[in-house]
């Protein structure tokens, strides 16, 4: 579904767009400086300001964009190692990233709303919220993936889904009647089994009945 409105994904990336550290590269040694440009032309094209960013021409389906690899390219340059200041930009450039990522891994929901769909989707998310914190970047930054990791949180959380009217009766009738029976008839065997039989009629009744968060509602 391509997304033609304003939504949660375009606010994001003007959030994160105006985050990015546009640092006075003559300040730096000559490695430092293809170092911290090359971070920034892939954290630009992940939020749009290079080919490929637009996630309304990407729908719904919580794939693709420049996010991944503005990811590995930004990681790649922190990894080479360098001048301390350097390295400071680096992180908040990769953070960003991430955070870009967290976007494209989910889904855009009816509203406009990023939404987590599946327990993939939330995995995914979970590892790039974990890593955003552990890069201990700007606190706005920081305050972001917390509040994500919050929304993951719920969106995990078992969810009771009403079941209809018929399937409760015939699981609480035969709760009640199946033990009756065997003590009517006197047989402890029986009446064992019939107490044995409800507690998994009423097991299975309770697993068949509920739900992920992100399963119930979708857009969390």
């Amino acid at each position: 579904m391509a997304v033609n409105k304003p939504n949660e994904w375009s606010e994001l990336r003007e959030w994160l767009a105006a985050r990015i550290v546009y640092a006075d590269l003559t300040d730096f040694a000559e490695a430092d400086r293809g170092r911290l440009a090359r971070a920034l032309t892939a954290v630009m094209s992940a939020l749009g300001d290079g080919p490929g960013g637009d996630r309304g021409d990407r729908g719904d389906s919580g794939d693709g964009g420049d996010s991944g690899a503005a990811v590995e390219v930004v990681r790649g340059e922190l990894g080479r190692g360098g001048e301390a200041r350097a390295d400071d930009v680096l992180r908040t450039h990769l953070a960003i990233a991430l955070a870009a990522r967290t976007a494209d891994v989910r889904g855009i929901g009816p509203d406009g709303a990023l939404v987590v769909a599946n327990a993939r989707q939330w995995a995914e998310c979970r590892e790039l919220v974990e890593e955003i914190i552990a890069l201990s970047p700007h606190p706005e930054l920081i305050a972001f993936a917390t509040g994500l990791r919050g929304r993951l949180v719920e969106a995990r959380r078992w969810r009771w889904v009403e079941p209809d009217v018929w399937t409760a009766a015939v699981v609480g009738l035969a709760v009640l009647v199946l033990p009756f029976v065997g003590a009517a008839i006197g047989s402890a065997v029986v009446t064992v089994a019939g107490v044995a039989v409800g507690g998994a009629l009423v097991f299975g009744f309770v697993m068949a009945h509920r739900r992920r968060g992100w399963a119930v509602d979708p857009g969390r």
